[in-house]
């Protein structure tokens, strides 16, 4: 769903590094609503990174990343933006329990600690699979 990228303009670069401003209609899809993001792409090795950080909180690449791949003639998405747990052969490890029955999940501070443990641990295992397995997507725009 690109349409509600408006427009991708360069704003420096330094080398092959390109900062970029995309401005991207709002979701209700009012044309008043924009809001600007910067991403910043790396020409020599083809990876992006938005001001949003969805690849780093969620997962998979924004709208403003695909946009700016598309601005600048990328038609398939770089094999390290392939996570293997969106691929359909993805196998669910066992996930050691680390004294969940020791916590308070009322209490935020144990909650988070628990949460961080666990997430440093996928984390961990996701880069000894790194490189293993990938298969490139194309993008479809």
């Amino acid at each position: 769903m690109m349409s509600s990228c408006l427009s991708v303009t360069q704003i420096r670069a330094n080398g092959p590094m390109i900062t970029y401003m995309v401005k991207e209609r709002e979701e209700d899809g009012d044309l008043r609503g924009v809001r600007k993001f910067e991403v910043i792409y790396d020409k020599g090795g083809v990876e992006v990174r938005c001001i949003c950080s969805c690849f780093n909180f969620k997962g998979y690449l924004c709208q403003q990343a695909l946009c700016v791949f598309n601005y600048n003639g990328v038609e398939e998405i770089p094999s390290q933006y392939d996570l293997s747990l969106w691929r359909k052969d993805f196998k669910l490890m066992d996930v050691p329990d680390l004294g969940s029955n020791s916590i308070d999940i009322t209490n935020p501070v144990q909650w988070f600690d628990h949460s961080y443990k666990l997430a440093l641990q996928v984390v961990e295992e996701g880069m000894t699979f790194q490189g293993h397995g990938q298969a490139c997507i194309t993008l479809n725009l």
